[in-house]
């Protein structure tokens, strides 16, 4: 929104009228901003002036070209955000039939200690993923929350691959 110049402050209100000064003397060193504002430039400082008192090192050319850039690579993250989620909602939706299968198969029983369904279940890999085990249901057991744990430390047995 432009600034009406009676409500600035003196030192954007000098800033101002400077720029609108220098641009009556040489309107061909006008540019306008993405918003349509008028700005020019002043080489004794280096800074480009606005209508409105503003003031910045980069040209109107320049913020329109940082403005693109920024917008591509919000819409870039954007859509690798949306494909992230969609593969995560499928791996969810694909462990989550896998795990039903298997708590099934099992009978909802603990293959550890044989305490059924009087808790919610895990199914535990019997070789880790780490160590390139699969969910191929011949590698996952059902097992209550108390083996689970027991299960990755001391009750890991290398015999059940």
């Amino acid at each position: 929104m432009r600034a009406k110049l009676n409500s600035l402050p003196k030192s954007m209100l000098d800033r101002a009228l400077f720029a609108r000064q220098k641009s009556k003397n040489d309107p061909g060193l006008i540019e306008l901003d993405d918003e349509m504002l008028p700005c020019v430039y002043c080489k004794n400082d280096n800074l480009w002036y606005s209508f409105d008192g503003n003031y910045s090192s980069s040209s109107p050319q320049e913020k329109i070209k940082k403005k693109i850039e920024y917008e591509k690579r919000q819409l870039e993250y954007e859509e690798t955000a949306e494909r992230f989620a969609q593969a995560r909602y499928e791996e969810n939706l694909y462990w989550s039939r896998v795990r039903q299968d298997i708590l099934k198969r099992d009978n909802h029983t603990c293959q550890l200690c044989g305490k059924q369904a009087t808790t919610k279940f895990h199914v535990h890999h019997i070789c880790k993923k780490k160590e390139n085990g699969t969910d191929h249901y011949d590698n996952l057991i059902t097992v209550c929350p108390g083996c689970h744990k027991r299960s990755d430390n001391k009750l890991y047995n290398p015999e059940w691959k």
